[in-house]
């Protein structure tokens, strides 16, 4: 059994972009090989727009504004039943948690890529669920310094 990374879009605002779940796949399941997290786990991703990541920007980080990316250890039950998740999609893989993706803000960052800075946006997220901040110097050259690796390989030219 491998590790299960669910994606959903609920309000269609990356469906046009083909390319790019399979890049995010792929980065999860580098990331996580990378740390040497063999058991099957589970990770969500949710792309939304400004105003709902806002309200969980203010919800869970006491932050009134929007915000690029929100990363949660495990999945909330809350987010199970808005998603409609059936139940047997989570007892196989241990629920390692959740990453929010605000669309909008991927696209004002993302000068004229929009899917590298999406992949960026969801390996940051993961490193934050894995035990990795930046809130000090040295753990941000720690933590940015993976993600660039992890970017580097996935995008690589050939």
């Amino acid at each position: 059994m491998s590790h299960k990374i669910e994606i959903f879009d609920k309000k269609k605002l990356i469906s046009e972009n083909l390319d790019i779940k399979p890049l995010i796949i792929k980065a999860c399941i580098l990331t996580l090989k990378l740390e040497e997290i063999s058991k099957p786990k589970l990770l969500s991703i949710n792309f939304t727009d400004d105003k709902e990541m806002a309200l969980l920007n203010n919800k869970y980080m006491g932050h009134n504004e929007t915000t690029d990316v929100l990363s949660f250890n495990e999945i909330s039950i809350e987010t199970q039943q808005k998603y409609n998740w059936p139940k047997e999609e989570t007892i196989s893989q241990e629920k390692i948690g959740e990453i929010i993706i605000s669309v909008p803000q991927v696209r004002k960052q993302c000068m004229n890529d929009f899917n590298h800075e999406c992949v960026k946006l969801v390996v940051h997220g993961l490193l934050h669920i894995l035990g990795y901040d930046h809130a000090l110097k040295k753990e941000e050259l720690i933590m940015f310094n993976k993600t660039d690796d992890i970017l580097s390989y996935i995008f690589k030219k050939n």
